[in-house]
């Protein structure tokens, strides 16, 4: 991979909008709050989904991530 793609891999992961909706990150500080047995408010769980997502897509290492639903094969 040259150094330019690299670059543009990167660039890629810092300028990627989030579309994350209010009943995802509701279902996410449900579950942190369970784990953590603590209140967990939903500007920290936005917070935790958004490293989430950054995390994964680092670990894409510039591949599309592609989520399916439970049961659907994805032979792309």
């Amino acid at each position: 991979m040259s150094g330019f793609e690299k670059f543009h891999n990167l660039a890629s992961l810092f300028t990627s909008s989030f579309s994350v909706n209010s009943q995802e990150i509701e279902e996410l500080r449900g579950i942190l709050e369970r784990e953590q047995k603590r209140k967990v408010s939903f500007e920290e769980a936005e917070e935790v989904g958004k490293g989430l997502i950054t995390l994964y897509e680092t670990l894409a290492n510039g591949r599309k991530i592609v989520a399916t639903q439970k049961g659907e094969d994805h032979d792309g």
